[in-house]
């Protein structure tokens, strides 16, 4: 009698442990199967400052659910373990960004380490099971004014995550601002401009130096090369004439070389603003012809 007890209880027991492993099993698979699958894991703007209005562009995310249940959550960036904003390596700049969810206008950027969740109605992801959808988020920068070349990035990490805290899926994304190798150049202070060339007015032509009250101003993102080229090899002629008076040419306290076109190199890995005011220096006037004479200089800025 007390054997056959012992038979029942143990019997009892295991159709318990039975019925428990079937419930488990059914739960799994009802289960949410969220897939992240960005078309690119690296957002990268590519900007000019010196052409760009502005810093940003669009990029898509497909959300696919392989589970047998229906996924609903919001999307998430988190930063992990550094400060928000792009950053170049050996630069202490950081730049700011914005990331927007398109479909709803949602800001999901991650200023202080994860976006901001305040309080929204319906989930922005609502997926039943086998379904495909689509997020296209706005990734803006907000680069400052002299913001050197390269490429300034930050990983953050882009989830959706259910109402009760579980994350239903997550794909670190890199977001990124390839600032290109530019520069611009411009004359300041005194001249005139006509058709799109600028008029310096000489004076009265007498041997010696002549500061003048105008510069050459460089703005770039980096290194650069000014080049600068003289239609009479460094002579000031008179229209229509053989009479000449030669002359030469200071970019600050850089001598120019005339008679052939002539260069140099400004290497730099953070960017420029440089100003070269322009000095002349007249040769011999004694015994030449009254009247006007001029040279044309063309200046040129690539950057390097």
């Amino acid at each position: 009698m007390k054997r056959s007890m012992r038979v029942m209880k143990t019997a009892a027991a295991a159709a318990v442990v039975g019925a428990a492993s079937l419930t488990f099993a059914g739960a799994a698979q009802a289960a949410c199967g969220l897939s992240l699958q960005p078309a690119q894991e690296q957002w990268v703007i590519r900007y000019n400052p010196f052409e760009d209005d502005s810093a940003q562009h669009q990029f898509d995310l497909a959300l696919v659910n392989n589970g047998n249940s229906s996924c609903n959550g919001d999307i998430v960036l988190r930063v992990r373990g550094e400060v928000f904003g792009l950053s170049r390596v050996g630069a202490s700049e950081r730049v700011p960004y914005a990331v927007l969810d398109q479909r709803n206008g949602q800001d999901v950027t991650p200023r202080s380490g994860e976006s901001p969740q305040g309080l929204r109605g319906r989930p922005e992801v609502q997926l039943t099971s086998g379904e495909r959808g689509l997020e296209r988020f706005s990734f803006v920068a907000v680069p400052q004014d002299g913001l050197s070349q390269g490429l300034y990035a930050q990983t953050v990490y882009l989830g959706v995550r259910a109402r009760n805290g579980e994350m239903l899926a997550e794909k670190p994304i890199t977001l990124a601002l390839e600032v290109a190798p530019a520069a611009v150049m411009g004359l300041k202070g005194q001249f005139q401009r006509s058709r799109g060339t600028a008029r310096i007015e000489l004076g009265e032509l007498t041997e010696g130096v002549k500061p003048l009250n105008t510069s050459l101003y460089v703005r770039s993102t980096g290194g650069y090369r000014v080049s600068v080229t003289s239609l009479n090899q460094g002579r000031l002629r008179q229209a229509g004439t053989d009479w000449y008076v030669n002359y030469g040419l200071k970019l600050g306290p850089r001598d120019m070389n005339l008679a052939a076109a002539h260069s140099f190199d400004v290497t730099s890995p953070r960017s420029r603003n440089d100003d070269y005011p322009l000095t002349v220096r007249i040769g011999d006037v004694a015994g030449k012809r009254a009247g006007a004479y001029s040279d044309t200089l063309t200046f040129t800025v690539a950057a390097i």
